[in-house]
């Protein structure tokens, strides 16, 4: 059983909201602080490489998905919401109540709206870690580091750090392997507490609305898209 979302916290809720932050999809902002250097690239074989390349096309065509999603903290709590992706640049976050949030990535800004406090903070979202997952190509030769790979119970997992960030730790990708499919991402915090996000029942290529990637702030009435 999930535990009762009645019962979440506000550290709880930006933990969570990080986590989120975190994929994508992506997608991290808790990004893990580790030694500088402490993380290399793993010798793959050739089999190994050839499915690390396989991934990197499969994330490069994803266009939409849309579904639910189960975000696990670190205290034992769950909380779930809806997901919508759109590449390049768009997507969204809704929270199941009573949790405030809304995450909106709506192409150029990345979006963050507590309903509770009627606060929205707006920031580029080239410079945010959403978009490792939502920029227009995706490529591990482009500022990213494969520091761990595994495929194991039919799952292949996938740890990633930032090449240009000595000092940044690690978000993990998982994903099914017949068929290929994003099905999960875990990230850990500075304090190695992990919050793992899992998609449920992701419908991909679907028609989304764009609207759904545009947000109207009701407190001072100015729309971004």
């Amino acid at each position: 059983m999930w535990a009762n979302a009645k019962s979440w916290s506000r550290t709880t809720a930006h933990r969570s909201i990080k986590g989120i932050i975190a994929a994508g999809i992506a997608l991290a902002v808790l990004w893990a602080r580790s030694p500088a250097g402490a993380a290399q690239q793993p010798a793959l074989s050739a089999e190994d490489q050839a499915t690390v390349d396989t991934i990197e096309g499969y994330l490069n065509d994803l266009t939409t998905v849309h579904g639910r999603f189960i975000q696990s903290n670190a205290d034992g709590s769950y909380i779930e919401g809806d997901f919508f992706l759109e590449r390049p640049g768009r997507m969204r976050f809704e929270y199941d109540d009573p949790v405030p949030f809304l995450l909106v990535a709506d192409g150029s800004d990345f979006i963050y709206v507590d309903r509770k406090l009627e606060q929205v903070t707006y920031l580029p979202l080239s410079q945010t870690p959403a978009y490792f997952l939502l920029r227009d190509e995706f490529s591990f030769a482009d500022g990213l580091r494969l520091t761990d790979f595994r495929h194991e119970a039919g799952l292949y997992r996938l740890q990633i750090m930032q090449e240009d960030e000595p000092d940044a730790g690690s978000i993990t990708l998982t994903f099914t392997d017949r068929p290929l499919s994003l099905r999960q991402w875990t990230v850990v915090d500075a304090q190695g507490a992990a919050t793992r996000v899992t998609l449920v029942q992701p419908q991909f290529g679907v028609p989304l609305q764009r609207d759904l990637f545009r947000f109207v702030n009701p407190w001072r009435g100015k729309q971004r898209d």
